[in-house]
């Protein structure tokens, strides 16, 4: 059966370079590693994080990480730092854009708080299920949880018709339309929702620029490299992040554990220019590798809490051309 595929496989041509083998991919049923490509049906055999392997057409694939390419400068920074991250903690730096998605997210996940508060208020409310519409009969357990998914599937829609003007939810993101069915969902209180759409059009605007930040991208690299080069060095990393930062105002992102406590807490710490004094960067040993590397690029830093929210950063320079 495989010897048949391979042989029917040298004269299938694809519009595009198949995901290679070891890969880590993104699919509809959660992260996994691609297994193989199988040309003559375009199906991806993947083994899924939770122990089960499946067969997945491509458009089933959402993204993918390619294995990361290994740096001697990397190697050389770790080995000189004894410094290690405590406990569970991640830490993170990165650009601007960054720094905006994270705030918008922020916002979104008090939005679907309030969505969801609302669902179950309205739901269990004889006085205000006369003003919204029924969902379900009266007494039912589940009244809530079925009108705050009735508002995900809202939302859903609004994604949907944001990355497609074909989609068949394209429609869905005109305010008046979302802001009507909303009022139908949850009542006149849900004014705090009337600009989700707005919002969710911002965050897809804004996932767009940092795929197109390649300083961003960089950024990412490093820090898997750090990460697969087994215990996580903060300082290494910074050290990496500021050779490659390209002189750009950078902020620091930790995720961290509450002791004691069922819940984690991320801090934001604005750094700025975080590129390495002239001294450091004279170190013909450093500049030879990175010379030679091209364009590697990641990190992660010691974050302290809070952020300086008076200052304002310059926006990522760095863009691929034609992105927006």
């Amino acid at each position: 059966d495989d010897a048949e595929m391979m042989g029917d496989s040298a004269s299938f041509l694809l519009d595009q370079q198949p995901i290679p083998p070891g890969a880590k991919v993104s699919t509809i049923f959660g992260e996994g590693t691609v297994v193989r490509y199988r040309r003559i049906d375009k199906i991806y055999i993947i083994d899924l994080s939770m122990g089960t392997r499946t067969y997945l057409n491509s458009k089933a694939v959402l993204c993918t990480l390619l294995p990361v390419e290994r740096s001697s400068l990397t190697r050389q920074l770790r080995s000189s730092d004894n410094e290690a991250l405590k406990g569970s903690d991640r830490l993170v730096v990165g650009t601007q854009s960054l720094y905006l998605f994270l705030r918008l997210h922020q916002v979104l996940v008090n939005r679907l708080n309030v969505a969801k508060e609302l669902a179950y208020k309205v739901s269990h409310d004889r006085t205000l299920r006369s003003h919204i519409e029924q969902l379900s009969s009266d007494g039912d357990p589940d009244a809530g949880r079925k009108r705050y998914d009735a508002y995900l599937g809202l939302v859903y829609a609004l994604v949907e018709g944001g990355y497609s003007s074909s989609s068949q939810y394209a429609n869905a993101a005109e305010g008046g339309k979302y802001e009507d069915r909303v009022r139908c969902l949850l009542g006149g209180g849900a004014y705090q929702l009337a600009t989700m759409d707005k919002l969710v059009s911002h965050i897809l605007k804004n996932l767009q620029n940092m795929a197109n930040d390649e300083t961003m991208i960089g950024m990412v690299e490093v820090y898997r490299r750090h990460v697969e080069g087994g215990t996580f060095r903060p300082s290494a990393f910074r050290q990496e992040a500021g050779y490659l930062s390209e002189g750009e105002n950078m902020y620091a992102f930790q995720h961290c554990d509450v002791p004691g406590a069922d819940k984690s807490v991320v801090h934001f710490e604005f750094l700025g220019c975080i590129a390495e004094t002239d001294q450091e960067m004279d170190n013909p040993d450093i500049e030879g590798m990175i010379r030679k590397e091209g364009n590697s690029v990641p990190s992660m830093v010691d974050a302290e809490d809070g952020i300086d929210e008076n200052v304002q950063p310059q926006s990522s320079k760095r863009q691929r051309r034609g992105g927006s």
